[in-house]
């Protein structure tokens, strides 16, 4: 088990760790890899929600920013094998209350 970025997140409660690949121990064993841009957020009717951000125009050779630079962020959406199931530009939010929204 490591460690490293372990969190608990869901409903019900998933005990994840996140790094080059998204992992979680409890209530089931679920592992695949992401990239290190995705974050997971939360997990709720087998589907776990992941924020990204994409970084576009960056100059890596002379590491600037181009004319071109832009930087946003998708909400992810996965199931239990890894597999994407939706991307959509956007934030997640959460409220007070508990439920979520995108912006």
């Amino acid at each position: 088990m490591s460690l490293y970025n372990l969190c608990i997140i869901g409903n019900p409660v998933h005990i994840i760790s996140q790094e080059d690949s998204f992992v979680c121990y409890y209530p089931e064993k679920i592992s695949f890899p992401i990239t290190g841009h995705e974050s997971a957020l939360f997990i709720e009717d087998e589907k776990i929600y992941f924020e990204s951000w994409v970084e576009e125009g960056w100059n890596g050779k002379n590491d600037c920013a181009t004319d071109n630079y832009d930087l946003y962020y998708k909400v992810i959406v996965k199931d239990f094998s890894g597999n994407t199931l939706s991307e959509e530009v956007g934030d997640l939010y959460q409220a007070a209350d508990g439920t979520w929204w995108i912006a």
